[in-house]
């Protein structure tokens, strides 16, 4: 009687963890879902002469993938 409660309640126990983590499981990746499609690009635009520029926005301006 002892032991078949416990495995009764073993049972349960290991039923009620399975779910939480489909719950959190489904909970993580709806939001990872969520995230990837309102992600948006941004566009950063300097608009000033390269000799106008501090020399750390010179190296920004010159990385960027925008013709100059």
């Amino acid at each position: 009687m002892k032991r078949g409660i416990r495995l009764m309640a073993l049972g349960i126990a290991i039923a009620v963890n399975g779910a939480a983590m489909i719950a959190v499981n489904a909970s993580i990746v709806g939001g990872a879902e969520r995230e990837l499609a309102s992600r948006h690009v941004e566009r950063v635009v300097i608009v000033a002469k390269r000799q106008s520029l501090p020399a750390n926005q010179t190296v920004a301006s010159q990385n960027c993938p925008a013709p100059s």
